[in-house]
């Protein structure tokens, strides 16, 4: 999409960086950079000068743009001149984590609007919470292109996990009693927590250390305790979250829940065994 900075008000205000090259400024002291910015909105390139390299800024992050230049001000280029790009390091409510997935990182990107689908579904809070917890871009991209199963296809995680919630809010629907929030951001935590499970070796996924020692189910409620630090959830709503994970799961708990209960039956609808696709992404 063609970037306008005249209607800047209309942009998304937040990319996520996908290249980023710097080049000593062939005009002065300093450096060049040019940046390539994605959002599902906008996806493109930008310049600017800087006195010296500034490391935060590097593939993966989250960014804003600082001081656009008008367009009368341009030169005839690719990459638009701005003043500068500023990383942002604490997670934004408004910011819907999976339009920031580049086409690099998945050709699923059918998967990838329902994936946005699912965000706009929960609530504030859960929106929020979630955007803490995919907020680095390389545990995001490795939720997205990981495998569900150590014999499984890359990108079969991020399917699963969109699935699984689809099939969740689906169970909720008449139940005046049930919260789809919860099990939607459910369905996706128990998948996301897989995405450490895995590395990738030169020509297949291994087990990772931390998928040997400590697995998913427990490494996504460390993700969540910390996540929780930067954001606002009340009591009763993040506890009912964490039951329903755990409950889904037939771990030992004196009470199940109707959501938990609820997302365990679509955890298991959307593990059914699936074909390998065409191509890698699962659509």
């Amino acid at each position: 999409m063609t970037f306008n900075p005249d209607a800047h008000e209309c942009s998304p205000g937040y990319y996520r960086i996908t290249g980023i090259v710097r080049v000593p400024d062939p005009i002065g002291p300093g450096v060049h950079n040019i940046a390539r910015l994605y959002h599902d909105q906008q996806d493109i390139r930008v310049c600017w000068h800087s006195t010296h390299v500034d490391p935060r800024i590097r593939y993966g992050c989250i960014v804003t743009i600082k001081g656009l230049l008008r367009k009368s001000a341009m030169p005839d280029e690719e990459a638009i001149p701005v003043d500068r790009l500023e990383r942002v390091d604490k997670p934004v409510a408004s910011l819907n984590v999976f339009q920031t997935i580049p086409p690099e990182w998945t050709s699923a990107r059918l998967t990838a609007a329902r994936a946005v689908n699912l965000w706009e579904a929960l609530s504030r809070p859960f929106q929020h919470l979630l955007n803490a917890v995919l907020w680095d871009g390389g545990r995001l991209q490795r939720f997205i292109s990981g495998p569900q199963a150590l014999y499984d296809y890359p990108g079969s995680n991020f399917l699963n996990a969109v699935r699984s919630a689809e099939q969740a809010e689906q169970l909720t629907r008449g139940l005046s009693d049930v919260s789809p929030a919860i099990v939607i951001m459910a369905a996706l935590l128990l998948h996301i927590g897989r995405a450490d499970d895995y590395q990738r070796r030169a020509d297949h996924y291994a087990l990772s250390e931390r998928g040997f020692w400590v697995g998913g189910q427990y490494t996504i409620l460390e993700w969540l305790a910390v996540a929780r630090t930067k954001v606002v959830v009340q009591d009763n709503q993040y506890l009912a979250l964490v039951h329903a994970m755990i409950a889904a799961q037939a771990a030992p708990v004196e009470r199940h829940s109707i959501e938990a209960t609820i997302l365990a039956v679509a955890s298991k609808v959307a593990q059914a065994p699936l074909r390998q696709p065409a191509y890698f992404g699962g659509e």
